[in-house]
């Protein structure tokens, strides 16, 4: 079980990016906006709460947002602009505790364990952090509990601009009352796995041999997955973080129907991208941990496929462009993504669950 005198919390700023526009040009606040391309081939990145109130949501094309919402307006995204908000939330974030690790652009990680502030108390010290970037012009919903796992669960309790706590000794029980696709990283393909064979629950898991949960997951997975519905999770808050991947994608100007556009596509325009990003980071070709290949098809649904290798190959791009490619079902291809990967020196402590 993880330490039961740790506090942890997960800061989760709200619609990150609208509420980012909405700090720039404040008429926005009135207004149905989403930031994204609103054009035939554009996404959706996020959408403020106004126009989720038509049903607007990230990773829906324009073309339908604009149709759920005609007043919808688009705003084009400024990740530059973001990046720089978001360090400016994690400065306030360390006016409380230097233990703060940012787990993305919008979510922080802090370790409240030994922090004085408010008598100890981590709810109160997250409240105060909250108002604290309300006053700054943002809002943030954030999840405390013993360990990471559960207090990044618990941040999605109260959303928009709430906070949720889960005592040590309350984790299990909670635990056991969640549907399994709520717990990080079991995806659509093992959650109906799981589903066949009769588990739903984290209690169905708890409950579970680990040797049954293996036999459907693989050794690690589902000894991880077993892991992690026994609340068992010592991750530590780390402060510097090392790059891990790098990786270009880019959504296409109309759908590629044959498997010489999309091996062009690459060869010309990713390709060349990635190996510059490469040499930006300092990261040597001989010594990575994988490579991948992302398609999205027409229809939205996307597929991944990676290979385990220890030095960057361009042909191994192909192969696994050959391999996503066959999955496709006579879909056209929007969207493709290549990535490598660095070996991971604490791949051992991680709980991300390999299950897809």
């Amino acid at each position: 079980m993880s330490d039961t005198t740790r506090k942890i919390a997960l800061l989760d700023l709200d619609a990150f990016f609208a509420s980012a526009e909405v700090l720039r040009d404040p008429a926005l606040r009135e207004r149905p906006f989403a930031v994204g391309g609103g054009g035939e081939r554009g996404v959706v990145a996020t959408a403020n709460y106004l126009a989720r109130q038509y049903g607007v949501r990230s990773a829906m094309s324009g073309a339908h947002a604009r149709r759920l919402c005609p007043e919808l307006h688009f705003v084009t995204p400024d990740h530059g602009y973001y990046r720089d908000i978001s360090k400016k939330v994690l400065n306030i974030l360390q006016e409380t505790t230097p233990l703060v690790e940012p787990a993305s652009i919008d979510e922080f990680y802090l370790d409240l364990t030994d922090n004085t502030k408010y008598h100890g108390s981590a709810s109160v010290t997250m409240e105060s952090i909250r108002h604290a970037l309300r006053a700054f012009g943002l809002t943030a919903s954030a999840g405390i509990s013993n360990q990471k796992m559960v207090a990044k669960i618990a941040s999605e309790e109260n959303k928009p601009d709430g906070q949720f706590v889960v005592p040590p000794e309350r984790v299990l029980d909670y635990l056991a009352q969640l549907k399994l696709k709520r717990i990080p990283g079991v995806g659509p393909k093992s959650l109906e796995r799981l589903n066949y064979a009769g588990f739903f629950l984290g209690r169905d898991i708890q409950h579970a041999s680990i040797e049954r949960l293996q036999e459907l997951l693989g050794d690690k997975s589902g000894w991880l997955l077993y892991q992690r519905c026994q609340g068992i999770d010592p991750r530590p808050i780390v402060t510097e973080r090392v790059r891990k991947s790098v990786g270009v994608e880019e959504t296409l100007p109309s759908d590629f129907s044959q498997l010489r556009q999309v091996e062009q596509f690459v060869d010309e325009v990713l390709l060349p991208q990635l190996l510059r990003r490469m040499r930006v980071a300092r990261w040597q070709q001989t010594h990575i941990k994988s490579q991948t290949v992302k398609l999205k098809f027409s229809d939205f649904q996307q597929t991944t496929v990676s290979r385990t290798t220890q030095t960057a190959s361009p042909s191994l791009f192909y192969h696994l462009i050959r391999e996503a490619w066959d999955r496709r079902n006579h879909r056209g291809i929007r969207l493709i993504g290549i990535s490598v990967a660095l070996p991971d020196p604490d791949d051992q402590l991680q709980l991300e669950l390999e299950l897809e």
